[in-house]
């Protein structure tokens, strides 16, 4: 059954290339006699003051070795990025590389995207390598989101590193009033090489579709992925605009074999599943120019409060072994298995934000929070921007935590925390 799915979404894919190609078209691309290069990017400086939470679990293990716990931590580091876009014709290319400086050793710079593309027509483009990609209509969430990196709520802007990729999309407009734009998406992934750092098993490869409507000025996506060692999943969202300033979104999400692990006398054990992860959501903006966003996420295979507190107990057991080898298990687990962003399984997220507030320019302002429902903790986290040239921004961004010790945001390990970023933009 599984091989069976498999061929058919690489069945898929081939369809949508070869049959998108094959079509007629009544107008060409415009040639450009020259080629585009075009660089731009951001450099931004940050700078953290952190309160440690002792007791958490989590500051225990991740700084089990410094043998002086200190109430307060500081933390500062340069994040470049560099973006680089070449176009001649149909060709494209495109490049975002990101670098962070922490301290005085060689750096690393990583790509987050590096990827060529190729229009062959106005409806058919095609694309080869590195390439971020954003499915779902969520804001901090995105259940559908089979092929995103992992999105942080705390920080749903953040740029990620995308995934290679070979990557089709086909689109077409209608006149007709009910149907007025069609696209599909068909996307093969394969995996990083494991095998002399060089090769990948071939049977690895995922593939993932997704097809696109307008249908009466509501978007709609119908979506699919397949990994081997993955949970089969297909999905579904939609948007539209009410009213002109009021628009609504949701997603849904059903997995067949979805694995869920947690804490049963300090084990770990793994338990597959069926069933359906969703979102809703409303983007409002009133006449004051004040924007609002909220959205509900259910996580079907997310920890319940009693499964969470075993796994908080089970940190705690850890540290207190006082084995080593018990430790920097756990330590690998609390990175690996247990490394989700939204580890529970219900959770709302409220953000108001405000351009030039009481008339002053060039500054805006916002608030979001993040309460999990599942164990009743959340965080609130409001922000200050200030852009008093072109290129030039300040940042100034608190966080503050609430709960209970076997909660998930009142055990963070910091209570509290402020960053001041200053970016610079070229």
């Amino acid at each position: 059954m599984r091989l069976f799915k498999k061929n058919l979404l690489v069945t898929l894919f081939i369809f949508a290339f070869t049959s998108a190609f094959s079509q007629e078209y009544d107008f060409d691309i415009p040639e450009e006699d020259e080629a585009k290069i075009e660089f731009n990017g951001n450099l931004d400086a940050k700078w953290g003051l952190l309160e440690t939470r002792k007791f958490s679990p989590f500051y225990g293990l991740q700084f089990y070795d410094i043998s002086e716990k200190d109430d307060y931590l500081s933390q500062y580091r340069l994040d470049f990025y560099l973006n680089g876009v070449y176009r001649h014709k149909q060709v494209g290319f495109f490049m975002k590389t990101f670098c962070q400086y922490a301290k005085e050793e060689p750096l690393s710079p990583s790509f987050f995207e590096l990827y060529g593309s190729l229009n062959f027509s106005p409806r058919l483009s095609m694309s080869i390598g590195k390439r971020r990609f954003n499915w779902g209509k969520g804001y901090a969430f995105n259940p559908v989101g089979y092929v995103n990196a992992e999105k942080d709520p705390e920080n749903p802007d953040l740029a990620l590193a995308g995934k290679t990729s070979v990557y089709i999309s086909y689109n077409r407009s209608f006149t007709s009033n009910f149907l007025q734009n069609f696209s599909v998406e068909a996307i093969l992934l394969p995996s990083e090489a494991e095998i002399n750092q060089k090769f990948v098993s071939a049977d690895k490869i995922g593939a993932a579709l997704k097809l696109y409507f307008l249908v009466k000025n509501i978007d709609i996506d119908f979506m699919t992925a397949f990994k081997k060692d993955e949970p089969q999943r297909v999905g579904l969202d939609f948007s539209t605009n009410l009213r002109e300033n009021l628009e609504i979104h949701a997603e849904f999400s059903y997995a067949h074999d979805e694995a869920k692990y947690f804490i049963v006398d300090d084990l770990i054990s793994q338990h597959k599943m069926d069933g359906g992860s969703y979102l809703l959501g409303l983007r409002y903006l009133n006449r004051f120019n004040t924007t609002l966003i909220a959205e509900y996420y259910h996580h079907n295979s997310g920890l319940s409060k009693n499964e969470f507190s075993s796994y908080v107990n089970y940190l705690h057991n850890s540290i207190e072994s006082n084995f080593p080898e018990m430790i920097n298990s756990a330590k690998l687990n609390m990175f690996t298995i247990f490394r989700s962003k939204t580890l529970m399984q219900d959770y709302l997220y409220v953000k108001l934000s405000q351009p030039e507030p009481f008339s002053w320019l060039y500054t805006s302002i916002s608030m979001f929070t993040i309460f999990n429902l599942t164990d009743n903790s959340f965080l609130v986290s409001p922000q200050l921007s200030y852009k008093p040239f072109t290129n030039f921004e300040v940042l100034l961004w608190p966080f503050l935590f609430f709960g209970g010790n076997d909660t998930e945001y009142g055990s963070k390990q910091f209570e509290k925390k402020i960053e001041i970023w200053m970016r610079f933009y070229f």
